[in-house]
């Protein structure tokens, strides 16, 4: 085992990872009305709950890149972090656009397909804007180094950008404060704080610091009440306009950092002393190394699954979900696999 791991991000990955794949499989049918208590709702609660997952992501990733023991360089950064995101981009996107683009049916790159081949190599499956997101948090991590060093700075960054970026903008999706607010508040210009930093920050900041048993009761309450109101919120909307938006629970409102938080402080409480020379630790700790691969490729599986009309509403989607999430994981995890044994796919690839 490598030294120095720390074992409770690999659970905080896996899980992760697990839980973005849900959220993917419940959207076969999450999108398709009518938008009711059952099956939709049921839809909609494991939605909710596997939002923890990018909020962790991001965390761990300001965790790892942001910590002065660990030497990133701009030089590391633009010539080995960021190209390797760039070819495992263009690798998968070109394979999904072969099939979104029509080219497999029609066999030629006439009549539009050769440009929408093109548009949509370079655009990407809807899951893989998370590669230029953290590209972009890559890019400007030397920036972010000498904040995260001074614990003073970084707090208040923390919270001037939780409350300008995240609390207001989602308190004005409420009529009645926007209509008496955003005089004031729609004249702040906050692209420098706003995007995924907090996140970013947050994982270093709370990654490194030791909370007390209270502390993180706190936390966890905090997090528990974030993703409830966000529930309420989105399902009570939805089923009142009858039509799926997203608005209220998109990863820049005030409730998703929150929950977020609340996920890394547990894996890291609950998991901290983990023993790693066991059976399942040791399968946890491979399946973490192959992350990326899975994120990308996961969405073919979820093709296939529409293809054959497999939905997670067939059945009871409390049981159906699951399955399919499950079952998209493994086919996902057995094509990284073979990827990971080919020298040159593995370097392009994974």
């Amino acid at each position: 085992m490598e030294k120095q791991r720390e074992y409770y991000l690999d659970i905080a990955k896996v899980a992760s990872m697990i839980a973005v794949i849900t959220v993917h499989t419940g959207a076969i049918s999450w999108y398709e009305g009518p938008f009711e208590g059952y099956p939709w709702g049921v839809l909609n609660v494991f939605d909710m709950l596997g939002r923890f997952s990018v909020p962790v992501f991001l965390m761990i990733s300001g965790y790892l890149f942001l910590n002065p023991k660990r030497q990133v360089t701009s030089s590391d950064i633009f010539k080995k972090y960021i190209p390797r995101l760039l070819c495992a981009f263009f690798f998968w996107s070109f394979l999904y656009a072969l099939i979104t683009s029509g080219f497999l049916t029609s066999r030629s790159l006439s009549g539009g397909v050769g440009e929408k081949l093109i548009q949509d190599t370079l655009a990407g499956r809807y899951h893989m804007w998370y590669i230029f997101a953290i590209a972009g948090l890559y890019v400007i991590t030397p920036a972010l180094r000498p904040v995260a060093a001074d614990r003073k700075a970084m707090k208040y960054f923390l919270l001037v950008s939780f409350i300008l970026t995240y609390l207001i903008p989602t308190l004005q999706l409420i009529p009645v404060v926007s209509e008496s607010t955003f005089w004031f508040t729609g004249r702040f210009e906050l692209s420098y704080i706003s995007g995924y930093v907090l996140y970013y920050l947050a994982g270093y900041y709370f990654g490194t610091v030791e909370l007390s048993a209270k502390q993180r009761k706190i936390i966890y309450i905090i997090g528990i009440v974030s993703v409830l109101i966000m529930f309420v919120v989105v399902s009570v909307s939805i089923m009142r306009q009858q039509y799926p938006a997203h608005t209220y629970h998109e990863y820049t409102n005030a409730g998703m950092p929150l929950f977020g938080l609340a996920a890394f402080v547990f894996f890291k409480y609950a998991f901290k002393d983990v023993n790693p020379n066991t059976k399942i630790m040791r399968a946890i700790i491979r399946l973490s190394k192959m992350n990326l691969g899975i994120y990308l490729v996961h969405d073919f599986g979820l093709i296939v699954f529409k293809k054959i009309g497999l939905k997670p509403v067939i059945g009871s989607p409390f049981i159906m979900l699951p399955i399919l999430a499950l079952a998209d994981y493994a086919i996902s995890y057995c094509i990284v696999f073979v990827i990971s044994h080919v020298p040159v796919l593995k370097k392009l690839a994974i």
